[in-house]
């Protein structure tokens, strides 16, 4: 049977609240910065091991993607700010864009 389920193609598809391309720079930087540190031996200056540091640095780089790259407030930090620390109350109501989806479609009907 073929699917015809309508899609939602007006959304950037998301997982975990991030964007796919997000949430790869996130991914991506958390896996590199580990096998960095996982691979490089301590180098110490001072009497510090800096590998540790080094690899906070490349880790955050994903986290500061993300940060930069939300929808609508790249250029306007207040906006950004006001993201995550703004307080946003959710009212359940009916869609504001009721065209989004496909209604004219013959969907299948299941039987049990």
């Amino acid at each position: 049977m073929e699917d015809v389920t309508p899609l939602n193609l007006e959304d950037a598809p998301k997982l975990f609240g991030l964007r796919y391309d997000q949430l790869i720079w996130c991914l991506g930087s958390f896996l590199v910065s580990t096998q960095i540190y996982s691979f490089f031996s301590p180098f110490y200056v001072a009497g510090q091991d800096l590998r540790l540091y080094i690899c906070i640095l490349i880790g955050l780089v994903g986290p500061v993607y993300c940060v930069v790259t939300i929808q609508g407030a790249a250029g306007n930090w207040g906006a950004m700010l006001n993201h995550f620390t703004g307080a946003s109350v959710f009212i359940p109501g009916p869609d504001p864009n009721p065209v989004r989806f496909l209604i004219d479609e013959d969907l299948p009907q299941f039987l049990e």
